[in-house]
């Protein structure tokens, strides 16, 4: 299958700048057409008051927040922590079987010479 023949996409592309452009020149020219005017304003005019943003503020009315005090769980999460800390103790040692063993001695070439009991 070449690159020709594969079927177009499906996929609805977003348009590009000319398409853009064309568009916006339609959407004037209806406007106008309706009997819509165009008002032309001088360079450096702004629509701000006074030449300032609107300085007011909105008033947020919220209401005063209750707070829950967790100071318990607080103090059982600092205990968890300082328990960790801690080193851990050690445990008793296991009891061995104290019995003597058989070990082998071997001389200088790795050969059995004897064994002793250890």
């Amino acid at each position: 299958m070449t690159l020709t023949s594969r079927p177009k996409s499906r996929l609805r592309l977003p348009p590009n700048k000319h398409q853009v452009k064309q568009e916006l020149a339609q959407d004037v020219a209806h406007f106008l057409a309706r009997g819509g005017s165009v008002e032309q304003v001088e360079q450096g005019e702004t629509a701000l008051v006074n030449g300032c943003f609107n300085q007011q503020r909105p008033a947020v009315a919220s209401q005063v927040q209750t707070r829950t005090l967790l100071s318990s769980q607080v103090d059982a999460i600092e205990k968890r922590k300082e328990e960790r800390r801690l080193p851990k103790p050690i445990p008793t040692p296991i009891k061995t079987n104290r019995r003597p063993t058989k070990k082998w001695i071997y001389d200088d070439f790795g050969e059995p010479l004897r064994w002793v009991w250890a």
